[in-house]
């Protein structure tokens, strides 16, 4: 069986596929590495509590331990109680520059919680709080990578 030579249009296109492969695989193994060395510390506080509910503090810190500076999104945050998300924040398009080898504190987080939404949705919470005088929940900050990785910290708190 006889070979067809390659035409020119197929020899410029394998060779735009090799230089976009040779490109992008280290860009994506960078990016993937940053993921994983992003750390996000998540503090959370009762802020108030009044008769008509709770009105909870978030704080993040967002560090970077690595050579190559991030844009990072304004984090979602969801709390979870017992598996059952009680309380998410709000959703902001606005980018965080964090610096190589450096670290960034975002402006509070303020999440609102009404008594009568505790009360129906999670009554276990509020009989704890009650109980206890604090609450462990599951706090879930989410998050984009230079508008590309997405990522996700789970942590376990006492609030």
């Amino acid at each position: 069986m006889a070979r067809t030579p390659m035409t020119r249009e197929s020899k410029i296109a394998l060779g735009a596929g090799v230089v976009a492969l040779a490109i992008g695989i280290p860009y994506l193994l960078k990016l993937k590495r940053l993921s994983e060395e992003l750390e996000i510390v998540t503090k959370v506080n009762i802020q108030k509590v009044t008769l008509t509910g709770l009105e909870l503090r978030v704080d993040v810190t967002m560090k970077n331990p690595t050579g190559g500076s991030l844009k990072v999104k304004f984090p979602f945050v969801k709390m979870l109680y017992k598996d059952s998300v009680f309380a998410t924040s709000e959703v902001k398009d606005q980018d965080y520059d964090i610096p190589k080898f450096g670290q960034k504190q975002l402006d509070p987080i303020i999440v609102s919680l009404p008594i009568i939404q505790m009360a129906t949705n999670t009554p276990d919470m509020l009989s704890a709080y009650r109980k206890n005088g604090k609450l462990d929940i599951v706090v879930k900050t989410i998050t984009t990578i230079n508008n590309k990785v997405p990522y996700t910290k789970t942590d376990s708190l006492s609030v």
